[in-house]
């Protein structure tokens, strides 16, 4: 027989001083998110269309819809920009292994990153 314990802090709930700390984090956040900045959208996956999506990044906040066209100057709030400049694509790039000493080789893969959107701030400009 084997009796394993699951952490019981994990599933414990936060007191009363936890969440107030984390209340204020997500203010603090929330403050500084709503900032905005202008700039230029680039679509880089598809140059010339559109991007369309819905977000909510903090809790309690409505579901806003997004419509930005290639080339664009917008104003967007921090949170946005900020996730616009972290979408990426993996594409799969198989390389071919040698054949060792078993005979043993074929084909390896490895992932390459590129971005799909860019917002370029012209503030700094």
């Amino acid at each position: 027989m084997e009796i394993k314990e699951i952490n019981g802090a994990k599933y414990r709930l936060a007191s009363e001083s936890e969440r107030a700390k984390a209340k204020e984090k997500m203010e603090k956040m929330r403050k500084e998110g709503e900032k905005t900045m202008k700039g230029l959208f680039e679509f880089v996956d598809a140059p010339g269309g559109w991007l369309d999506f819905n977000y909510r990044f903090f809790p309690g906040e409505p579901i806003r819809t997004v419509h930005i066209v290639h080339g664009e100057i917008v104003d967007l709030p921090m949170t946005l920009v900020k996730h616009l400049n972290n979408i990426w694509k993996k594409v799969r790039v198989p390389i071919e292994r040698p054949q060792n000493d078993t005979g043993k080789g074929g084909f390896a893969s490895t992932y390459e990153k590129f971005s799909r959107t860019r917002f370029t701030p012209l503030d700094v400009m």
